[in-house]
Order: C-alpha cells, then sequence, then structure tokens
C-alpha cells in the first residue's frame, strides 16, 4: 500500500493549490471591480473638467482692455502714439 500514500499526498496537494487558486481568483475579482469602479469615478470627473473648460473658453473675459492694467501696471503712450517721438 506504499503507492496510495504518494497519491493520498498527490491529491492533498492538488486540493490545496486549487482551494489556494480559488481564494487568490476571489481577491482578483474583488479587485478588479474596485478598480473599475475607480477607473468610472475618473472617466466621469475628467469630463466635468472638460466641459467645465470648454464653458470656461467660451465665457467672454470678465476684464477689458489691457490685461497687465488690472495687474497694476499701467500702461501710458505719449502724446502723438509711438511714431510721434521720431
Amino acid at each position: 500500500m506504499e503507492t496510495d500514500n504518494p497519491l493520498s499526498n498527490a491529491l492533498q496537494e492538488c486540493e490545496e493549490k486549487v482551494k489556494q487558486l480559488e481564494d487568490e481568483n476571489e481577491q482578483l475579482r474583488e479587485s478588479s471591480h474596485a478598480f473599475g469602479q475607480l477607473a468610472e469615478r475618473l472617466n466621469k470627473t475628467l469630463q466635468q473638467e472638460r466641459r467645465a473648460g470648454v464653458e470656461r473658453r467660451q465665457s467672454p473675459r470678465p476684464i477689458q482692455g489691457d490685461r497687465r492694467h488690472s495687474q497694476g501696471v499701467p500702461i501710458t503712450f505719449p502724446a502723438g502714439g509711438a511714431k510721434g517721438q521720431e
């Protein structure tokens, strides 16, 4: 009956390996589900950001004229314009 012992051991090892692989498979399924949810959230956020960017680009600028003036840098031109100095 010595041949039964190696077969029993091999069977037990195979059953343990199957259990280990089933556990690993379940963990991968859970991770896959979590990753899918994360990807959906990221996609929604990116779509919202893109829409906000389009709206921002299509809206008129709030400042009229030279923007440097609104930042505290006044621009003065000599009388007669730049050609008047020649």
